[in-house]
């Protein structure tokens, strides 16, 4: 049951407020002004404090604006920094192998990738461009992955006005200077791209929203950073944004795109090995879907959607029923003018996570806070008898870590007890236990990688213990 809620935040920005019932998100909507046209948004710690923050390429001021989170839902003012020609497309990942987050921009006009490396203090050096094709292939939108098994992170970027995809091989140092382009098809217009290993084989895989074809087209990773395909799968009129996601909890990755067209969200869930089913699709109420991303909002650990809509300036959500199925109507919030992209994370520590929205009309980010209440409040003191007064989960150590962390708990009585691991996004990288554990003092170890073996790039993951009705989450940092 979702109840009425009603919360003023007070912060630094433009802040408008309205009373939003029946959903999890509190009453308060901020508003952080940031460069000339966001149209991409991307969320990561890029100052080392443990705390989320946001990346805006901003597409008329030529520039990225980066917004350094405080850890209660409020940020920093804005900080340029220069990009290519329109910025179209931007990503967080630790390029160079130092353990701080960097950012990778598709500039569409100048038809190159500008790499922004960080100090690791949040503070990003001059700009560096790479070419990613012919003049005029028009770089939309960037993913950054592992790719060739070499343990860096590469790139892979959709080329709108070249019908293709470049593929950015690291050069073992945060470089990139060559490229390899794969055609999408003559008139497909790939407008977004997002990386997962859809066919379980360990290898990273890439899929990419074709605008001009309605469809997603599928490149299996074929060993070494090179790919086959494409496979096509129809989705609704003109995609403009995809996500993917564990949606219906079968291990395996599926996809989402958002609509401008028909005005609707397309779910494919993956068969468990890199084919995907029909699409299902969602409508939003508002026109022009845009942006899109998938994050769990309300506590129960099935992945929802949430996509902007364009030109009735909404951000709608579409919560997730179980096995990836959604709830219709989608719940819709107002944001600024001209949405384009959301994100989301935990970005006031209260273990829900929250949405961050680029609005191009207005030059603003908005935030818009989780109102609900997944963490149960607990004991933290275990006492000096046998056993445990109290269940009580301890803080990983180390923290941060580099290769290993522990993760202990402690329990009054034997119990069942589920200690899960997710990402920023809320989806489900890594299950260390799922059974029955005896009274006393327990410890897991995590090795930095997901339930199918592969390492897990660096950034912000949260732990999560279930033990009977308690349920407490924390925070961690992997650093590489």
């Amino acid at each position: 049951m979702r109840l009425l809620l009603i919360t003023i935040v007070m912060t630094i920005g433009v802040v408008s407020v309205s009373v939003l019932a029946d959903t999890p998100f509190s009453a308060s909507r901020v508003d952080y002004p940031v460069g000339q046209g966001p149209r991409a948004i991307c969320v990561a710690d890029f100052n080392g404090d443990s705390e989320f923050d946001l990346a805006v390429a901003n597409t008329n001021s030529n520039n990225v604006s980066v917004l350094l989170g405080v850890g209660d839902g409020t940020f920093l003012a804005a900080v340029s920094y220069d990009a290519g020609t329109e910025p179209s497309g931007i990503c967080a990942a630790n390029v160079d192998g130092d353990g701080d987050i960097d950012l990778a921009v598709t500039n569409f006009m100048s038809d190159d990738v500008t790499i922004l490396k960080n100090d690791g203090l949040g503070v990003f050096a001059a700009p560096v461009s790479y070419a990613v094709g012919v003049d005029g292939i028009g770089p939309r939108a960037i993913c950054a992955a592992e790719l060739n098994g070499s343990g860096l992170i590469d790139l892979a970027v959709a080329d709108e006005w070249g019908d293709s995809i470049t593929v950015l091989i690291n050069n073992d140092d945060g470089t990139f200077p060559s490229y390899v382009t794969y055609s999408t098809g003559l008139g497909s217009t790939p407008f977004a791209i997002c990386a997962a290993n859809f066919d379980g084989s360990g290898s990273v895989d890439l899929a990419v929203a074709n605008s001009g074809f309605n469809s997603v087209s599928i490149f299996t990773n074929a060993g070494g950073g090179t790919f086959t395909g494409p496979v096509d799968y129809a989705v609704n009129g003109t995609p403009r944004a995809i996500t993917t996601a564990d949606v219906d909890g079968n291990g395996s990755y599926d996809i989402a795109t958002a609509n401008s067209a028909t005005h609707d969200v397309s779910v494919l869930k993956n068969n468990g090995d890199g084919t995907f089913g029909t699409a299902s699709n969602y409508l939003v109420a508002g026109a022009a879907t845009r942006g899109i991303c998938a994050v769990e909002l309300n506590g129960d650990t099935d992945l929802d959607l949430a996509a902007v809509t364009n030109t009735s300036d909404e951000v709608a959500l579409l919560m997730n029923l179980g096995s990836g199925n959604f709830d219709q109507p989608a719940l819709d919030y107002p944001v600024g003018l001209g949405p384009t992209a959301v994100c989301g994370a935990d970005f006031d520590g209260d273990m829900d996570n929250d949405l961050a929205i680029t609005n191009f009309d207005d030059n603003t980010v908005t935030i818009l806070l989780n109102g609900t209440d997944i963490l149960v409040g607990i004991d933290d003191g275990i006492g000096y008898d046998a056993l445990p007064a109290s269940v009580a989960l301890g803080q990983n150590y180390p923290n941060p870590f580099n290769l290993n962390t522990i993760i202990a708990f402690s329990l009054p009585n034997r119990s069942s007890v589920s200690v899960v691991i997710y990402n920023a996004l809320g989806q489900k990288v890594r299950v260390l236990a799922d059974r029955s554990f005896s009274a006393g003092d327990h410890a897991l170890s995590w090795d930095g990688r997901n339930d199918v073996g592969d390492v897990v790039a660096g950034g912000l993951y949260l732990y999560r213990l279930v033990a009977g009705q308690y349920v407490e989450n924390r925070k961690m940092l992997l650093i590489k």
